[in-house]
């Protein structure tokens, strides 16, 4: 999936979408490390600003978690079923 400059969806979500979308897929694994924001810059030609904001969104979303002077990850897990009512 490649981002659209000319859409209307704003650069920095779609590159979270992406980036999700890896996740989900497997290409990016729990406990591992996603590229840095200097490796996003160069993938879609945005600036840090928008690859901090799409790292925000997946950070919102709960798949991605950063752990200050280590880096970024996919967040872990759960082995347990989500709670019902």
């Amino acid at each position: 999936m490649s981002v659209d400059l000319e859409g209307p969806e704003p650069l920095y979500r779609q590159i979270a979408a992406v980036i999700a979308g890896r996740i989900k897929n497997g290409t990016y694994r729990p406990n591992r490390a996603v590229p840095s924001e200097a490796q996003i810059c160069e993938e879609f030609g945005v600036s840090r600003r928008t690859a901090r904001s799409a790292y925000a969104v997946l950070a919102e979303q709960g798949l991605i978690i950063t752990v200050p002077g280590r880096g970024t990850f996919v967040a872990p897990q759960s082995s347990e079923p989500p709670a019902g009512p």
